[in-house]
């Protein structure tokens, strides 16, 4: 019985995955708006009453999609036990290695940077979703960089506001015209060892200003 149960599992996880698979297909070579449960379930090869039996509905498995792609959803079990490791420097070096890991991760996997693009021009439930599971993020790590904060002349949201923004566009911007942007060729290796050099100096003095 209990090789039948984990191979049961197994194959709920396998379609779960084909299914997840075949919405990043669609999004990449056809764009989100050609979305549908037939279509998904035709790239899948499975029957589309699967997507309701495993995800309940349609929006849960493009939830599911964004969940799994995405860079905040992934490294938020990982940094909220950083954070409670490194609780001593009030969340520096959690922000700075998140910052990096984000520049690098946009920069290697596509996917990501589509669903970035995604964020700024559909508009759906999923996405929003996706949003405010981010948010919920960083409100916990600011909850640990406050403290430290309290009484400096640092508003750390807005710069934080900035110098993510800054990461998403000098990405984005990259791929779409291979140009330089202030000089700097963000594809190139020296070009991203400049940018995540002054991610940890823009960090480190946000935490040195009184």
């Amino acid at each position: 019985m209990r090789k039948i149960v984990d191979g049961d599992i197994r194959n709920k996880e396998k379609t779960k995955n084909k299914l997840i698979e075949a919405v990043g297909k669609i999004i990449a070579t056809e764009g989100y708006s050609k979305l549908g449960v037939n279509k998904i379930s035709k790239i899948a090869e499975v029957d589309k009453k699967l997507i309701y039996r495993y995800f309940g509905n349609f929006d849960e498995l493009i939830n599911g999609y964004l969940r799994k792609k995405d860079f905040w959803t992934n490294q938020s079990s990982i940094a909220l036990q950083n954070l409670e490791s490194n609780f001593d420097d009030f969340g520096k070096s959690v922000i700075n290695d998140l910052l990096i890991d984000l520049f690098d991760h946009l920069d290697h996997i596509d996917e990501s940077k589509k669903i970035t693009l995604l964020e700024v021009t559909e508009k759906s439930s999923p996405i929003e979703q996706l949003s405010v599971e981010r948010e919920m993020l960083r409100s916990n790590l600011f909850k640990v960089t406050d403290p430290w904060f309290i009484d400096k002349s640092v508003d750390l949201r807005a710069c934080l506001a900035l110098i993510l923004g800054g990461i998403y566009y000098l990405t984005l911007h990259a791929d779409a015209t291979g140009v330089t942007f202030c000089e700097i060729n963000v594809k190139d290796e020296l070009g991203r060892e400049r940018l995540t050099n002054a991610i940890t100096t823009l960090i480190n003095s946000l935490y040195s200003i009184k």
